[in-house]
């Protein structure tokens, strides 16, 4: 199983769009890690391309809920 880990809610929540759930969130409180497991690197390209777009509710639900798992541990 490979390991993506980033610090960026807006990715996550990208990815999360996409159907892939991260399997932990880590770190301290002010610096949250997400890690997903086999995330294709063209869903990174994706997004940082801009080429493949999503639909707004279910980004924004994203970004809710990964929100909400970053200040669950404080």
């Amino acid at each position: 199983m490979s390991e993506y880990i980033t610090t960026d809610l807006q990715l996550s929540s990208y990815l999360k769009t996409l159907g892939h759930e991260p399997v932990r969130v880590e770190g301290p409180p002010d610096r949250r890690r997400f890690v997903f497991a086999n995330v294709p690197a063209t869903d990174i390209a994706d997004y940082h391309e801009g080429t493949r777009p999503v639909a707004p509710q279910s980004l924004f639900a994203a970004y809710r809920a990964l929100k909400r798992r970053v200040f669950e541990f404080v």
